[in-house]
């Protein structure tokens, strides 16, 4: 087997050759799409080669595992929290993250945005919205998606830039047909248009391809760079 690193980087190019490929073939630009690698799973090794691969966006779901893989991370490392929020850890993400992508409750909006003043930081957010109306899955209803909205402009450290989604699964708990995952981020595309929100965090490795092809401006994928 392959060295992780060489690993890495192949499967880095492979990732981005996709990308580019479908943003070709629906007039869009390459360099409006950022690639999150998702290192939840993974041990710090796979900094070092991330960070040589160009690769220095690094999703989070975990506040230990944040503070583990920060702790090692090389300069210019930028940390996502891609996870479920829970109150009692947003003041320990606001010195960490340089963005938050699934926040959603009006509680932790605000508590959030007390944590960054704080701290003195002001980070980007995204609200999580369910748009496949799944019991299993955080987020907010697409009709109390304005509200939510609303409520994080007002907070003067939180920069509201987008909204993010995960695709729905089949009955079975497999992945939904590709037509209906495209339905999902279409819907999250419209309603960000109607919030005048730039920025769409959808799609990972199983789902980047159609995610871009629906305009996603921030990709999460974790086990296509690892494997």
């Amino acid at each position: 087997m392959p060295a992780l690193a060489d690993r890495i980087t192949a499967n880095l190019a492979e990732v981005r050759a996709l990308i580019a490929a479908t943003c070709r073939q629906h007039g869009r630009d390459p360099q409006g799409v950022r690639l999150i690698a998702v290192t939840k799973e993974q041990t710090p090794e796979v900094l070092v080669p991330l960070a040589a691969a160009g690769v220095l966006d690094l999703g989070e779901n975990r506040i230990d595992h944040l503070e583990t893989m920060g702790a090692a991370a090389p300069i210019g490392s930028r940390f996502h929290f891609i996870g479920r929020v829970q109150g009692r850890q947003l003041p320990k993400l606001a010195p960490f993250c340089v963005a938050i992508h699934s926040l959603c409750d009006a509680d932790h909006i605000t508590r959030l945005g007390r944590a960054c003043t704080a701290a003195s930081r002001r980070i980007e957010v995204f609200i999580q919205v369910n748009v496949a109306d799944d019991p299993d899955k955080a987020g907010v209803r697409p009709g109390e998606l304005a509200e939510r909205v609303d409520l994080a402009r007002q907070m003067p450290a939180l920069d509201v830039v987008g909204l993010m989604t995960m695709a729905p699964l089949a009955a079975q708990g497999e992945q939904a047909d590709e037509a209906t995952i495209r339905r999902c981020f279409a819907t999250l595309r419209g309603l960000a248009e109607r919030q005048h929100l730039p920025r769409l965090s959808m799609g990972m490795s199983e789902d980047f391809i159609p995610a871009v092809a629906e305009g996603a401006t921030d990709l999460r994928i974790g086990s296509r760079l690892f494997r």
